[in-house]
């Protein structure tokens, strides 16, 4: 890949990345909204200084990145243990449609656990430009979900 379209594909995911892990905080949270909340936004530092490294701000230590890659894989599942619908009003910025559309909420789910393990996998085998292309395959899965389950800010 040339390393301008590199850069522009960096860029564009460092955007959708940004949505990755805050919360707007402006719907009622019951719960399970909370829980989840908490979830996603204890993920977040390991991602993020994942991907300083990918748009090459931070310097790549490859036994680093392999323990950040690693611990990413766990705190990545416990969002999803708190998908339990909260009462009508407090289910943060959930859309209906995760419950609704149960199997294509899992189906979401799957992928991005998917993208994740293929960005440890990466990180294991330390091919910085095979990181690269996972972490914005995880990154297009948040997206993806966002855009899907989530209330817009």
């Amino acid at each position: 890949m040339k390393k301008t379209t590199a850069m522009m594909l960096l860029s564009a995911l460092a955007l959708g990345l940004a949505a990755c892990g805050g919360q707007s905080g402006s719907a009622a949270k019951g719960q399970y909204s909370q829980e989840r909340s908490t979830a996603f936004k204890t993920m977040m530092p390991n991602f993020s200084a994942m991907g300083k490294v990918v748009k090459g701000e931070e310097p790549y230590q490859p036994d680093a990145f392999k323990t950040m890659a690693e611990t990413f894989v766990t705190e990545s599942q416990e969002p999803f243990k708190h998908f339990a619908q909260d009462p009508d009003g407090q289910t943060g910025d959930a859309l209906p449609n995760i419950w609704s559309d149960a199997a294509g909420f899992k189906t979401a789910e799957e992928s991005f656990h998917a993208a994740v393990a293929k960005l440890n996998t990466a990180a294991q085998g330390g091919n910085l430009e095979e990181i690269k292309a996972a972490y914005g395959e995880v990154g297009a899965s948040c997206k993806s979900c966002h855009d899907t389950f989530r209330k817009p800010k």
